[in-house]
């Protein structure tokens, strides 16, 4: 008789049950949306400095640090750029939408530093999301398109619509090893 383990996965305040075969997932999918909440934080920043959220300098030496890390992990560079492409577009339109939000609201907030606070935990969360991906793959092959529901479940980040979330989750499902 073959039991099934449920876990559960504390995310954004959810407690979400999940199987031990999907718990490596919903650990991927939590590190995801643990950098996509960042992005509040760096709209804000950029709002107060005067610095544009287009920054394609920024986003060339993320993909190519992630594309190193996805080399060193055993996954597909090619396959991991798509994935930092449509994750690096949702981020900008999180920081577009809530930098439009900014300008009806009269309330001053601290800004948390850039360069000295967000951009260390995102470059950590970047490694992670590789390490965490790599390791799905090496128990599973392939993203299974049946995780779509739980990976929206755990996209629970502020400005990210739909849309969003089918273009990084479709990007993930072409993610492979080497």
């Amino acid at each position: 008789m073959c039991r099934l383990l449920l876990s559960f996965l504390f995310v954004s305040g959810w407690i979400i049950p999940v199987t031990a075969a999907e718990l490596p997932a919903a650990e991927l999918f939590s590190t995801i949306r643990q950098r996509l909440d960042l992005m509040q934080s760096v709209a804000l920043y950029k709002a107060q400095n005067q610095i544009p959220i287009e920054n394609v300098d920024r986003e060339i030496i993320v993909i190519a640090d992630a594309k190193r890390a996805a080399a060193r992990e055993g996954l597909d560079a090619d396959s991991i750029e798509e994935f930092f492409v449509a994750q690096i577009a949702v981020a900008k339109a999180i920081q577009y939408r809530y930098r439009a939000e900014l300008l009806s609201d009269s309330t001053r907030l601290p800004a948390i530093d850039l360069d000295t606070e967000i951009r260390p935990e995102i470059t950590e969360l970047d490694g992670r999301i590789v390490i965490l991906l790599a390791r799905y793959l090496r128990s599973a092959n392939t993203l299974d398109p049946a995780l779509r529901e739980p990976f929206n479940q755990a996209l629970t980040t502020r400005f990210v619509s739909p849309a969003d979330k089918t273009m990084v989750f479709d990007a993930l499902l072409k993610a492979r090893l080497n």
